[in-house]
């Protein structure tokens, strides 16, 4: 009997311990790890001047600039209440531009794929757009060479999610010109580039 009791107590350790390592390695809280929402989503590609309307073109006739997401993970992400500046990731958190509820077949980022927002656009009375029209996602902001650095994305508690590559003149590329993208030099990779042929919604390369 006192064997069968030790070889009983032994074994009710080790599953103690396990349930206990278990839950110490948990991806969904504490620690440095992100939230799990937020992983796999960055800042993949972006155009601060697009004279082709390779995205939209507004109603004044004027062709917008751009900002395309892309989802590395292996789920799809839903980045509504999510917050957007053009000042990379030192924005004054009051300045950021948060990123519509309500609809998630617009504001979902599904696994390897990407999602395209537009920037600066104005509808045919000149007002800015602001909001999802037509599943597509309008940001008020216009993105500048001049006035605007890098654009940043934020998770709903405003904490950084990824940022682009500086594209001013004290970027690492120069200021970005007229009708070329700044992107990832492959979908999702650490290094930037900028590209000749824009590729908005499609793989970098």
């Amino acid at each position: 009997m006192k064997k069968l009791s030790l070889l009983a107590a032994l074994f009710a350790m080790i599953v103690l311990g396990s349930c206990n390592k278990d839950e110490g390695t948990d991806n969904n809280g504490g620690g440095d790890n992100p939230p799990a929402d937020t992983k796999g989503v960055v800042v993949n590609e972006l155009m601060t001047k697009d004279h082709n309307g390779l995205v939209y073109v507004d109603g004044q006739g004027d062709a917008s600039d751009w900002v395309e997401l892309y989802n590395a993970g292996d789920k799809d992400i839903d980045i509504a209440g999510y917050f957007l500046a053009d000042d990379g990731k030192d924005a004054d958190p009051a300045s950021l531009w948060e990123i519509p509820s309500g609809n998630a077949a617009a504001t979902t980022v599904k696994a390897g794929k990407y999602l395209v927002i537009v920037f600066g656009a104005a509808d045919a009375s000149g007002n800015d757009m602001d909001g999802i029209v037509n599943d597509t996602i309008f940001c008020p902001k216009g993105l500048s060479t001049k006035k605007d650095k890098a654009v940043a994305l934020f998770d709903a508690n405003k904490k950084l999610v990824d940022e682009s590559e500086d594209f001013t003149a004290g970027g690492p590329f120069g200021a970005l010109a007229d009708d070329k993208s700044l992107g990832r030099e492959s979908d999702g990779s650490d290094s930037w580039k900028v590209f000749d042929t824009p590729t908005p919604g499609a793989k970098n390369q």
